[in-house]
């Protein structure tokens, strides 16, 4: 269903949270259209991760094996994708769920993120990853309707809801805020809205 470039894409969101472009971010109730950022998705990852160790969780599962170093190899190229970046402490929430729900003697940790594919089934990882990214540079006006809801298109083929308030609704019935001012990071290659928790299809 989904090929080596697809899973590139998706990681590419979930990689690019930290962002050293974050001086350039603005409130989600406005757009940041002007020039994009120097430093691609990898690359602003790459960097705020080494000032604040803050994505290890995203950077590991960035490099899980089964990717064969394709994510990095997309989220280096000049493809404009919208990301919706989870952060740590969302994928750390869901993993202390994972760990409940399975009974696992574990406690959250970056290496952890590859297991969902053996906890969830064969191809988990690239569905969820892939429901966290769109097609296109959408900054928030884009994403959020000032008076109305909005179906946005997610690469797996599934969609999410976007509020007037500024939150998301998932196939799972979770409410997602976004972190303010976390929104609109101009990217090379793309735009990042960082959001609180990890979208499930």
């Amino acid at each position: 269903m989904f090929n080596g470039k697809v899973a590139a894409i998706v990681m590419a969101g979930t990689m690019a949270l930290g962002l050293s472009s974050l001086a350039e971010a603005r409130g989600p109730q406005g757009p940041v259209p002007g020039k994009p950022g120097d430093a691609n998705i990898v690359e602003i990852a790459l960097d705020q991760n080494a000032k604040t160790g803050e994505f290890s969780y995203l950077l590991a599962a960035a490099t899980c094996d089964y990717f064969n170093g394709a994510i990095v190899e997309l989220l280096s190229g000049d493809d404009k994708l919208t990301l919706f970046a989870p952060t740590d402490a969302a994928f750390i929430a869901l993993q202390q769920f994972l760990i409940g729900a399975f009974e696992l003697d574990a406690e959250p940790s970056p290496g952890l993120t590859c297991a969902v594919d053996s906890l969830l089934g064969e191809g988990a990882l690239f569905n969820v990853l892939a429901y966290h990214v769109t097609e296109g540079r959408r900054f928030s006006n884009s994403v959020f309707n000032r008076n109305s809801t909005k179906l946005v298109e997610m690469l797996n083929g599934q969609y999410i809801v976007t509020n007037p308030n500024l939150t998301i609704n998932d196939n799972a019935g979770q409410t997602v805020g976004v972190v303010a001012p976390l929104v609109n990071i101009n990217a090379s290659n793309g735009v990042i809205h960082v959001i609180d928790t990890v979208l499930l299809p």
